[in-house]
């Protein structure tokens, strides 16, 4: 066993930034007002994080060896396997995504999207439905995650192996052979760039009087939240309603 190139570039930095992204927005949708300025960062931070999981899902089939998702082990069999080898002590090592991983990764970029999209149709008047729906899928991918980092510190505990570090160095314990050709870093300059002109351009597109953001590249205006001319709208609305009550 030796130290080899396991993770590229790219796939660590989405790695850290989704996490950043996903924690923000979670963070600012549990303490923010929803009509406050404060909250169009956790619908930008959302719309982000999305993006990200689009390029991670391109990356996923023509990124490096273990960012892809031809090498993750999804099989029942080898899940079960791995846990009860994690507990005796005589898991089976991967130089990629192990089992847990596998699944924790799918379910996260499953549920992020999921996020993004009931985020765009509770700004479009989705309903209780849907609002319950989006939060259901936020706190489950609190959990996935939580999970996902009790897995990581019970595994360098039990295995005296800090893969935590490893999504910042790219380095693992694995056989001769196993490590990846390289880091990719034009493709990682890419990601930040791409990245950065999605997030630049969703700023720059936003409008916090009707709280609608027109997308970057695409050109599509989409309701993100309640904005002041929609809630002066619901305002007049109700007041009309009490006055023909009257």
């Amino acid at each position: 066993m030796k130290r080899i190139l396991a993770w590229d570039i790219p796939t660590r930095l989405f790695h850290w930034l989704l996490a950043g992204a996903f924690l923000g927005a979670f963070i600012i949708g549990n303490v923010a007002e929803d009509e406050g300025s404060l909250f169009s960062v956790h619908m930008l931070l959302g719309a982000t994080a999305g993006f990200m999981v689009l390029l991670r899902i391109i990356w996923g089939f023509v990124g490096s060896r273990y960012a892809r998702f031809s090498s993750f082990t999804l099989s029942p069999a080898k899940v079960l396997a791995y846990l009860k080898g994690t507990v005796s002590g005589g898991a089976q090592r991967y130089a990629g995504h192990n089992p847990g991983t596998s699944w924790t990764s799918i379910a996260i970029f499953v549920m992020v999207l999921g996020l993004v999209a009931t985020g765009v149709l509770m700004g479009n008047g989705g309903g209780e439905a849907v609002e319950e729906i989006h939060e259901v899928l936020a706190f489950g991918t609190l959990a996935v995650v939580g999970v996902h980092v009790a897995g990581i510190i019970f595994h360098t505990i039990r295995h005296r192996e800090n893969i935590a570090a490893s999504m910042f160095h790219g380095r693992k314990q694995a056989g001769d052979g196993d490590d990846i050709r390289s880091p990719r870093p034009v493709a990682a300059v890419v990601f930040l760039v791409l990245t950065g002109l999605w997030s630049g351009g969703l700023v720059s597109g936003y409008d916090a009087a009707t709280s609608q953001v027109t997308l970057p590249l695409i050109g599509q205006t989409i309701q993100v939240g309640e904005g002041e001319e929609h809630g002066e709208h619901e305002e007049y609305e109700e007041h009309e309603e009490h006055e023909d009550d009257d």
